[in-house]
């Protein structure tokens, strides 16, 4: 019953996250029109769950020092996104996800909430850091150059050589 009573909430929390996804894509777009990151994100979700298990939300200052304020977004995070509170640590909320099943993944996976859709965020500077299971890796902008580079004139790019090994010229061992 209680699911039943959370559903228009729920809905509607993910609906104005809908929005605010495609806002912030176009604001990103916007943002990287004019100055590039300089790490760029490649690979895919492996949907290993870890960061579902141990998702961290940073206070901001103002809140941070007001217990009830604290208490509202343990409370609102569990109502309306469906996140179990595990911790507060140094300014972080930590939860863990109640959508995710450990074996059967996300249950809600094309519906996921805006957090899980840019996890892991790229950021204009510094190198952001992920899981050893994640499938996602973040590269520098110029390796990514000099890869595309290397392909485009016929040579194999350094990766390309760590996945297949190297080439035997014939007649020569």
């Amino acid at each position: 019953m209680a699911k039943i009573l959370l559903f228009p909430v729920r809905a509607s929390v993910f609906l104005v996250g809908f929005i605010a996804y495609w806002m912030e894509v176009a604001a990103d777009w916007l943002v990287g029109a004019r100055s590039r990151t300089e790490y760029v994100r490649e690979g895919k979700c492996k949907r290993c769950g870890r960061c579902c298990g141990c998702l961290s939300l940073l206070m901001p200052d103002g809140v941070k020092r007001r217990d009830l304020l604290v208490r509202f977004c343990i409370w609102w995070h569990g109502v309306a996104m469906n996140f179990r509170y595990v911790a507060e640590e140094e300014g972080w909320l930590i939860y863990s996800c109640g959508y995710y099943k450990k074996g059967k993944g996300c249950s809600i996976y094309p519906f996921r909430h805006r957090l899980c859709r840019f996890f892991p965020r790229q950021k204009v500077y510094g190198h952001p850091s992920v899981h050893e299971d994640c499938g996602f890796r973040f590269v520098r902008r110029d390796v990514i150059e000099r890869r595309e580079r290397e392909r485009g004139s016929g040579k194999r790019a350094f990766e390309d050589l760590l996945i297949s090994g190297p080439s035997r010229r014939q007649g020569s061992e």
